[in-house]
């Protein structure tokens, strides 16, 4: 059975996404927070499936949902998502300040 994680930065990733897009729209917020859920168990199943991000960081993949970015390492019984972002924020800026992903 595959497996997915959020690190802790993930986690607040997507809270602070949800919180945002609640005050507006309680529903969207919480669609997104499945829709976000569901591609990670898939991509559990499947860790190779992403799209290497290899330039930013060795190991590092990714996949959209919507317009936010889930980058995740892959391991032997899943994936551990580490940032949860918006997929226009420049990533190189993004990856240079946070040296813990």
């Amino acid at each position: 059975m595959a497996r997915y994680q959020f690190s802790e930065d993930a986690i607040k990733d997507i809270n602070e996404i949800c919180d945002y897009l609640a005050k507006n729209n309680p529903r969207s917020a919480s669609n997104l927070f499945d829709a976000i859920r569901q591609k990670c168990k898939l991509f559990g199943n499947f860790p190779n499936m992403g799209k290497s991000y290899a330039q930013i960081r060795p190991n590092l993949q990714g996949f959209l949902v919507r317009d936010y970015m889930i980058f995740y390492y892959p391991y032997d019984e899943g994936i551990v998502s580490v940032r949860i972002v918006s997929g226009y924020r420049n990533l190189d800026t993004l990856f240079s300040e946070d040296s813990n992903i």
